[in-house]
């Protein structure tokens, strides 16, 4: 890897990270505001509604985005071509959707579903006005920029959302948090653009862009179908209040993974499609990717799955325990992905987005048979059986990245072990910590923090001792002038 990529590669990701980080707190520290303030059955039928715009949006996107990072060489009529797809796509949806709302809202029984529907809709236009920008903008390395966009958006976004609240628009100040979103990212993209929009373009020399969008699309869709069609089915057969504790109990857990997807993945895809031709150079930074995450975000699902309830009456509130276990059970699988998600980026930098399509249409098969062999269950039974469908899956995607670059499963288990060990002993330390703490009367954040810390010292005694070198690897991309980064 040249000295140019490195730098760009480490620039991105402190950058993304930034931006996500930023983002995700923000959201975070706004949801635990909406939480007081919202009953489960108004936060359950604005994540209904949620979930079929973001599904509609990745119709409207077409995998187009990812498709100009990936393509070595890129013409503006290719550009201009991409985003006319993308904004026909979405005022197509749009409009298909104001009357397909009703019949929607009755398959899911929400009918207060319809009007949110209708109006939440109106940002995907804005939305895919900026995909060709934000896509230009990755493809260059300018996170810096993105970062300034995307945290700008949500600062004025959260504003327009809590005076909304504060007004008693209840469920309407997420919708309008939507709407400010897309229409701030947009306007500021567009304002600085990284390429001008003209009136030339090239549809022919856009079908290679469009013939990998189109598998890139059907994967993220079944990985969509895969990781929330449990919310559209609990909202059908248990009610909006029960989606409104799963919406509750998986937030710490999305805001964790959507900063680890967008942080090290979107930069990921990046560093290792440059790695593509050099597959030693591929798998070193496989492993030290894998290092890097195995040391330093996996050990926090970890912690988190052990400290689930303390963590959500502290931040959500008392009124919210019962969806600790939905925390906890989502926590343990977060652990296990982080890990695994580096397996999906391999295939399509290699140019084999078909075995992750192939994957996830496995993958999303055994998901909703699980789902549906448990349909008659509560929430947790439903819950256990998604994750144990998602878990299954695991040693298949690992044997795939052996099969497709030759990574020895061998050396893999030798890289993760000491990470293992070491957070299973810090989270029976933490689990042993907040119980004497509990006992003893002590209030939800101070359990927590004694827990935390106690662990966290554990963690790095434990794990000084069994790979005294293995914390430093999993660290050195955090370092200037060391070895490739994690995407790298």
């Amino acid at each position: 890897m040249s000295n140019d990529l490195r730098a760009k590669v480490r620039s991105g990701v402190l950058w993304s990270a930034v931006q996500n980080w930023g983002v995700r707190l923000s959201s975070l520290l706004l949801f635990m505001v909406v939480a007081r303030w919202l009953s489960p059955e108004q936060l359950g039928l604005f994540a209904a509604a949620t979930v079929v715009i973001a599904f509609l949006n990745l119709l409207s996107e077409q995998g187009l985005g990812e498709a100009l990072v990936q393509r070595e060489e890129i013409t503006q009529e290719q550009i201009n071509s991409v985003f006319w797809l993308n904004l026909g796509a979405s005022l197509l949806i749009v409009g298909l959707l104001w009357f397909v709302a009703p019949l929607i809202a009755a398959l899911m029984k929400l009918p207060e579903l319809v009007p949110i529907l209708r109006v939440v809709s109106l940002s995907m236009p804005l939305t895919a006005a900026s995909f060709g920008q934000l896509a230009m903008r990755r493809r260059r390395f300018e996170y810096r920029w993105l970062a300034k966009t995307v945290l700008a958006s949500t600062m004025v976004s959260s504003m327009v959302a809590l005076a909304m609240l504060f007004a008693g628009l209840g469920v309407w100040s997420l919708v309008a948090q939507s709407l400010t979103t897309a229409a701030v990212i947009s306007a500021l993209l567009w304002i600085r653009p990284s390429w001008h929009l003209t009136m030339k373009t090239d549809f022919a020399a856009t079908r290679p862009l469009m013939a990998y969008g189109a598998k890139r699309v059907s994967t993220s869709l079944l990985d969509f179908a895969n990781t929330r069609y449990i919310e559209l089915f609990l909202a059908s057969t248990l009610g909006p209040a029960s989606l409104g504790l799963y919406t509750v109990g998986v937030r710490v857990y999305q805001a964790l993974m959507q900063v680890f997807s967008s942080t090290i993945l979107e930069v990921a895809q990046n560093g290792f499609c440059r790695l593509s031709a050099d597959r030693p150079g591929l798998i070193r930074a496989y492993f030290q990717s894998i290092a890097a995450t195995a040391a330093i975000v996996m050990p926090v699902f970890i912690l988190i799955a052990a400290l689930a309830p303390s963590l959500t009456v502290t931040l959500f509130g008392a009124r919210w325990v019962a969806s600790a276990e939905v925390t906890r059970w989502v926590a343990m699988l977060g652990a296990v992905q982080v890990l695994q998600v580096y397996n999906g980026t391999v295939y399509n930098a290699i140019g084999r987005p078909g075995v992750g399509l192939q994957f996830m249409i496995f993958k999303v098969m055994l998901t909703f048979s699980a789902l549906f062999l448990a349909r008659d269950a509560g929430l947790q039974v439903l819950l256990q059986a998604y994750v144990a469908s998602q878990l299954a899956t695991t040693p298949l995607s690992f044997w795939l990245v052996r099969r497709l670059i030759g990574v020895s499963l061998t050396q893999l288990f030798g890289t993760l072990w000491p990470y293992v060990l070491s957070s299973t002993f810090m989270a029976l330390v933490a689990l042993g910590v907040a119980s004497l703490l509990e006992a003893r009367g002590a209030p939800a954040p101070l359990v927590l923090l004694g827990a935390c810390a106690a662990a966290v010292s554990v963690y790095l005694v434990c794990l000084q001792f069994f790979a005294p070198a293995a914390l430093q690897t999993g660290l050195r991309f955090l370092r200037p002038g060391r070895q490739p980064t994690a995407a790298a």
